[in-house]
């Protein structure tokens, strides 16, 4: 008793005031929120991004709110009770909720993480998920670029230089939406003709190249600012405090362009840094550049552009044809 009343002091107030993002499980006893402030510390030190730290709630807040009501008062006390049967449940009830395979596996790694740290220090024997118990068969979707109409009539019905600017910057150099969300002025260079990312998915640096429309729409935008503003597109919300655009304004806006331009597919911002890849690659760009001004850490990642229908790969493919056909002469004369 006097242990766990040790651990309830230690773990109120500070927890919260270093990770005020743990007010999100308030449901949780301070002890479980005391350890999960100690694993986003450890988080912290090895120098994950920050959306690590944002992801390990957010999987953790779907364990306690998917799970069996049964085990609900067990494990919102003390997180080291979870058994594989737990973890069960916890999966049977995200595709209940018809949750996308890849985002209840990705939950289930970041977890994975959590329990993992536990039993590494000591606070549980072993983590309660097991492979291949526990594996989620999630299937290899395609990426899905823009076809070459659709960007045309994409950017005709684009009339605002702003949004031209910040889509043609995903188009043009392949940046995340995210990307280019938090894009700071400071990251451009004009003279060399080159923009610079730092600490992005994976912390991958990486230095990608300013074609020649989207630098004279860069320099357009940057001179209708009456004031250098610290990021390219601050957002125009009053309240937000020259804080950037958000993500979800720029998925909306895609959204008002594309039903503008009568394109029905369910194109999302990231579907233009697929085309950039795509075209790239069409173009006769080789791999490893791709994957470099992509920011890939793997060749893997690049490696799924090339199994598009593209027309390098249609070309290449029609010339070993003719070859094969004209060597074994098997249509009949």
């Amino acid at each position: 008793m006097e242990k766990e009343r040790g651990m309830e002091e230690r773990y109120s107030t500070p927890a919260l005031q270093e990770f005020p993002q743990l007010s999100r499980l308030h449901f949780f006893s301070a002890q479980n929120q005391g350890v999960i402030a100690d694993y986003l510390a450890h988080l912290r030190v090895r120098h994950y991004a920050s959306s690590m730290q944002e992801a390990t709630i957010r999987a953790l807040k779907s364990f306690a709110v998917l799970m069996p009501a049964v085990r609900q008062a067990a494990l919102y006390a003390d997180l080291t009770q979870t058994t594989p049967t737990d973890i069960d449940a916890w999966i049977e009830a995200s595709f209940r909720q018809k949750l996308a395979p890849g985002t209840i596996e990705t939950r289930l790694r970041v977890v994975q993480g959590f329990f993992t740290f536990l039993r590494d220090h000591g606070s549980m024997a072993q983590s309660p998920i097991r492979r291949p118990r526990h594996q989620i068969l999630v299937p290899q979707d395609l990426p899905r670029p823009m076809a070459e109409d659709e960007v045309v009539a994409f950017f005709r019905v684009i009339d605002a230089l702003r949004d031209r600017t910040l889509f043609l910057l995903m188009l043009r150099c392949g940046l995340r939406v995210s990307e280019v969300s938090g894009l700071p002025w400071s990251a451009i260079d004009f003279a060399q003709g080159t923009l610079r990312i730092d600490n992005s998915k994976g912390h991958v640096d990486r230095v990608v190249y300013l074609s020649s429309d989207v630098a004279k729409a860069l320099r357009q935008w940057l001179g209708l600012q009456a004031t250098k503003a610290l990021y390219v597109f601050p957002s125009r919300m009053t309240r937000k405090g020259g804080a950037p655009l958000s993500v979800r304004q720029m998925r909306n806006r895609m959204t008002h362009y594309l039903k503008l331009a009568g394109i029905t597919k369910a194109y999302s911002p990231h579907s233009l840094r697929h085309t950039f890849a795509t075209q790239l690659l069409n173009a006769g760009a080789s791999l490893e550049v791709v994957k470099e001004l992509m920011g890939h850490r793997s060749i893997q990642a690049t490696l799924r552009y090339t199994q598009l229908y593209d027309r390098t790969k249609r070309a290449q493919y029609d010339q070993a044809m003719a070859h094969v056909e004209q060597r074994q002469g098997l249509q009949r004369r």
